[in-house]
């Protein structure tokens, strides 16, 4: 990887980390590093271990694909979503579905909190 790729690829994810709410100290311990060693990986001066980047792209709801090339768009999977949704219309009852929702509701308000405190 050039420095030039390295420095596209810390750009993708510092872009989609902070459109998510986060400041590199709190996305730093949510993926596990210290703030130093993400900063070094954000600013392009580290390249990251394939594990890190995979943490990295899982908690930043991107594939590898598009955060190392940017070869794909930033949005979260489409199939994925649907195959949850398949599942839990096909496994759960009334009771859970309603629970379910409920905890979606709550998810979506602190996420929408977030975005506010930002």
């Amino acid at each position: 990887m050039t420095q030039a790729q390295l420095k596209e690829m810390a750009n993708r994810i510092k872009s989609r980390r902070e459109s998510l709410g986060f400041t590199q100290d709190d996305f730093s311990e949510v993926v596990g590093l210290s703030e130093s060693s993400y900063t070094k990986i954000e600013n392009a001066f580290q390249k990251p271990a394939l594990d890190t980047l995979i943490n990295i792209a899982q908690h930043l709801d991107l594939s590898l694909d598009y955060l190392v090339f940017g070869a794909e768009k930033d949005s979260p999977s489409e199939p994925i979503d649907v195959d949850i949704l398949n599942a839990l219309l096909k496994y759960a009852d009334n009771e859970k579905l309603s629970h379910a929702s409920k905890l979606l509701e709550k998810i979506s308000k602190i996420k929408e909190n977030r975005k506010t405190d930002v």
